[in-house]
């Protein structure tokens, strides 16, 4: 190894270990629960299921599930640690993306100013790389890069052995053979490219789904651009929101639009016009962005001077992180309804379970398969359910006829603030809590609420003397929340 790969080396270990605990925080995502169950229901059957065998309201559709390479090994490491396994794994993969990238850059770049877009890239990307597929893609596309900037058989075999692995991580594997096709067709004498890009096409069909695999994420985002669903994560990146997003997009526009050998660096253009463009269209592809950001900016910059103050400045960004925030090994409490459903599991009241979808994820692991759910965060098998959803929210007729058809005797609902709702009789508008207008106590019993949500019980389906012990009187969690 050069010196000079050697100390990038040893720079690109500190970063790992400095960034380490600063990216620790809080499980956030909500769709970490449905992976895990997932993992589990694979690893009990040895299978992957053909349709959902989760949720009472998605659409009995095959379900490809393009992600179980990573359901399996998080359900295991779940299982050895907890949570805080888990959160600090998620820790290390991210510090790991953001040093690789580094190192890598490094190796084309100046050392200075590669640091320093690394640490830009994990302030901008910590934040969307939660314990969820989409991390370990990130991962993915600094070493798919990475090894595009190499020139030889091993790298081309490793480069199809990592599309393999993707295509069973995340569908946004569909990137891996655009990567080297804008190789083969922008840079210089680089035709080799074309086979590395041919076989990565065909590695994507190595997946127990065959071409299912690649249709079903277009499939997906066509759905999500159709206006049927609302989903944080397909929305578009604001500048108000998420501003160093829009600040390293700047940079990256400088630098190559100052670069004096252009001409050699104009796949990188493509490949950062791409993701740039991905994740300004949707939130959920920041991660990507970010993971390769300094790879592709990196070599462009040609500023010998000053190296060790753009190392130093390079601190900033990461101790910004390190002071904001919660950095224990667990969830955001408030986002999950962890002592609601802990209340449920002692009454031990078997039902199907309404409830909002974010809440599906964690409540199929808590209860999957004693109790049902009606809905989670998989949008794409949920094309019938959305609809009718989508009008019993706004009208009470279809709301009782959508709790009727499901057999929803059980509830765990989301705080939603007032409603403004018309009484039959005089005619009257008034303002009331949501959980009084979607779960009239009159039928509906709270039997216990949390933070982050509230659950009730069918009083028709148990005995007065059940809905007697564990009834909460004279409560209504949200009424505070609607003021």
């Amino acid at each position: 190894m050069a010196p000079r790969d050697r100390t990038n080396a040893l720079l690109a270990a500190a970063l790992l270990i400095v960034v380490t605990p600063a990216a620790l925080a809080p499980i956030y995502s909500y769709d970490l629960f449905w992976h895990l169950a997932a993992g589990r229901w694979i690893a009990a059957h040895h299978a992957l299921p053909l349709t959902d065998p989760f949720a009472i309201g998605s659409d009995r559709v095959p379900w490809i599930n393009g992600e179980w390479l990573f359901e399996v090994p998080l359900f295991f490491v779940h299982a050895v640690g907890g949570i805080a396994l888990v959160a600090w794994l998620r820790a290390l993969i991210v510090a790991t993306t953001f040093a690789a990238g580094f190192f890598f850059a490094a190796r084309r770049g100046a050392t200075g100013i590669a640091l320093l877009l690394a640490a830009l890239a994990f302030a901008g990307g910590n934040e969307r790389l939660d314990a969820r597929p989409g991390t370990v893609a990130a991962l993915f596309v600094v070493l798919a890069i990475a090894l595009l900037a190499q020139r030889s058989r091993a790298a081309t075999i490793a480069y199809v052995l990592l599309s393999i692995a993707w295509i069973n991580t995340h569908p946004s594997a569909l990137l891996a053979p655009a990567f080297p096709a804008a190789v083969a067709l922008l840079a210089r004498e680089r035709r080799d490219a074309w086979i590395t890009a041919a076989a990565s096409a065909a590695a994507l069909l190595v997946n127990p789904f065959g071409v299912e695999a690649i249709a079903a994420p277009l499939r997906l985002t066509a759905f999500a651009g159709s206006g049927a669903f609302v989903n944080a994560e397909w929305v578009p990146s604001q500048p108000a929101v998420f501003p160093l997003l829009y600040v390293t997009v700047v940079i990256g526009v400088v630098a190559f639009a100052s670069a004096r050998d252009r001409r050699d660096h104009v796949w990188r253009i493509a490949i950062f016009a791409v993701l740039a463009y991905l994740s300004i269209a949707h939130v959920r592809n920041q991660g990507l962005y970010f993971a390769a950001f300094p790879l592709l900016v990196a070599p462009i910059v040609r500023i010998e001077r000053a190296q060790r103050a753009f190392a130093i400045a390079a601190l900033l960004p990461i101790a910004s992180v390190a002071a904001r925030g919660d950095h224990r090994p667990s969830l955001v409490a408030h986002r999950f309804p962890v002592a609601a459903v802990a209340r449920l599991r002692q009454t031990k009241l078997q039902g199907n379970i309404y409830n909002p979808d974010q809440f599906g994820g964690y409540l199929i692991w808590s209860f999957f398969p004693q109790r049902r759910v009606l809905t989670d965060g998989r949008n794409e098998l949920y094309h019938s359910f959305l609809r009718e959803y989508a009008v019993a929210r706004v009208d009470s007729r279809a709301w009782h006829a959508l709790l009727r058809k499901y057999r929803i005797d059980l509830a765990v609902d989301e705080y939603r603030g007032a409603l403004d709702v018309v009484d039959g009789r005089s005619g009257r508008h008034q303002s009331i809590p949501a959980s009084l207008a979607y779960f009239p106590r009159r039928d509906w019993a709270l039997i216990g609420y949390d933070e982050a949500g509230m659950v009730f019980a069918r009083r028709a389906a148990f005995t007065p003397a059940i809905v007697d012990r564990w009834e909460l009187r004279g409560i209504v969690p949200d009424a505070k929340r609607s003021r």
